[in-house]
């Protein structure tokens, strides 16, 4: 009895690590992740079931764990994870006579001294609970991560499958909401851009900006794969058909940032289509000048008509007066000068709390301490919209550190990919596409914050490790 119970415990824990379960439990955890993590308020009442939830699949993720298999893969978690461990240095509480000489916090030792009260431990965060809820928020990239380590070579592209679907739901999610009311039920948070087609998310910069990463996806996905495959072409229209609906979107958004993203995100979609894979072996063999030019002829067809295409649906959003983005870019704004204007405050704060930083999460707190008075109004800065400068003056030197390892590291493995590039065949370009997402993504954090959101990090961690499997894969071409 016992041996048949083992038996069948044996097969069960075989089924529910098999490839096909774990292709399946990363599609179920970005789903609920992009079904709740949308925000990122830390009082939206969704992340009390996300991230308990995020822990629960990262657990699963670990049991799962091959070691050979995640072994030369792991640099992007790493980096989450020296997050992880200088946030909870931040929170270890330091006896005064350190705490008080730390560079900013001597105000907050003059008024306890004011007030007559003792001076107790305090760790170096100003903000203790906003830096918890900020160690907590890395669970979702972390599992994201990890879940994704776990799939085998065949079913990463379909992780890959899985984003643009999630961006195809976010995007008819915004269409049903510009049907419905400003107020109406499509409009998953509180706190959101009534009006807008924002989708899953309640910024429209943070629709925009996932539409225009995904428009990059669809065009390596569409054209990745080899003529024989089953279903090739059916993925290589629909994906350029998913192009000409993410565009116009994005232009309805109302996002500048969106629409500023965009133009290099077409670009570079149009790049992979024409050189992939699909769209090369869909041609006939250059053996004559004749075929030479008839191959030509029908990619520039290709080129051509997508370009024309998308033209069309951007003149058509501003013809009808639907493109608020458009708008926006040429009206200028308020808000964008205030932001410019924002610059040397933020400047002033880096140098008060460098080298250790304030803490993270605790921007919105400490800037209340530097905020001019003509800045006052009836809304508030939650977050600096220039993650460039909030990371520092939260994390300080610490985390310039770590960024510049990530740096030299991103820099090695481009210069390894362009070493490679002539002899990868297509190879090449899953990591090219994933280096882009990143940059979108770190592009639109100049003026904005998408990688506080926990659907847009996990897509960026997702990302970071495609781009170091594919430069993994080149690097095997060279020998």
């Amino acid at each position: 009895m016992s041996r048949s119970l083992t038996k069948k415990f044996k097969k069960l824990q075989k089924r529910l690590t098999g490839n096909s379960a774990q292709l399946y439990v990363f599609a179920a955890f970005m789903i609920i992740v992009f079904l709740l993590g949308g925000s990122s308020r830390d009082d939206v009442q969704s992340l009390v079931i996300l991230r308990p939830l995020a822990i629960v699949f990262g657990v699963y993720a670990l049991t799962c764990k091959d070691r050979e298999a995640w072994k030369g893969r792991t640099f992007p978690l790493y980096v989450a994870l020296a997050l992880a461990g200088l946030m909870l240095l931040q929170l270890i509480p330091l006896p005064p006579s350190i705490w008080t000489n730390l560079p900013g916090r001597q105000i907050f030792a003059n008024i306890a001294d004011l007030a007559g009260m003792e001076q107790p431990w305090r760790p170096l965060t100003l903000s203790p609970s906003r830096t918890l809820n900020s160690l907590f928020s890395l669970v979702v990239p972390v599992s994201a991560m990890m879940l994704y380590l776990n799939l085998d070579k065949n079913r990463r592209k379909q992780a890959v499958a899985i984003i643009i679907a999630l961006a195809g739901a976010s995007a008819l999610w915004a269409i049903l909401q510009l049907t419905g009311s400003a107020r109406g039920p499509f409009y998953l948070y509180n706190i959101t851009n009534n009006g807008a087609a924002v989708g899953l998310f309640a910024n429209r910069n943070h629709q925009a900006v996932f539409l225009a990463a995904s428009i990059v996806m669809l065009g390596w996905y569409g054209a990745s794969h080899s003529v024989a495959t089953k279903l090739a072409a059916l993925k290589f229209y629909s994906s350029i058909a998913a192009i000409f609906v993410f565009v116009p979107l994005i232009f309805v958004t109302g996002s500048r940032a969106g629409l500023l993203l965009m133009i290099p995100a077409l670009i570079a979609a149009i790049i992979l289509i024409y050189y992939g894979r699909y769209t090369l072996e869909s041609q006939p063999a250059a053996n004559s000048r004749r075929s030479k030019k008839k191959r030509f002829a029908l990619r520039q067809i290709i080129l051509i008509a997508s370009s024309s295409m998308i033209m069309i649906m951007a003149a058509l959003s501003i013809y009808f007066s639907r493109s608020l983005a458009y708008d926006r870019l040429l009206g200028g704004s308020g808000a964008t000068e205030l932001r410019l204007q924002l610059v040397p405050i933020f400047s002033r704060m880096l140098g008060d709390y460098f080298p250790w930083g304030s803490g993270f999460g605790t921007f919105e707190h400490v800037y209340r301490i530097y905020e001019p008075h003509d800045f006052l109004n009836p809304s508030y800065l939650n977050q600096a919209h220039n993650d460039w400068f909030q990371l520092p003056i939260e994390g300080g030197l610490p985390v310039i550190i770590i960024a510049a390892v990530v740096v030299i590291w991103a820099l090695r493995q481009c210069l390894t990919l362009l070493k490679n590039w002539k002899h990868s065949r297509y190879s090449k370009y899953a990591p090219a596409m994933a280096a882009i997402v990143i940059l979108l993504f770190l592009a639109a954090s100049i003026g904005d914050y998408p990688l506080r959101i926990p659907s847009l990090i996990a897509v960026f961690a997702v990302s970071a490790c495609i781009f170091t499997d594919g430069v993994r894969a080149v690097r095997r071409t060279e020998t």
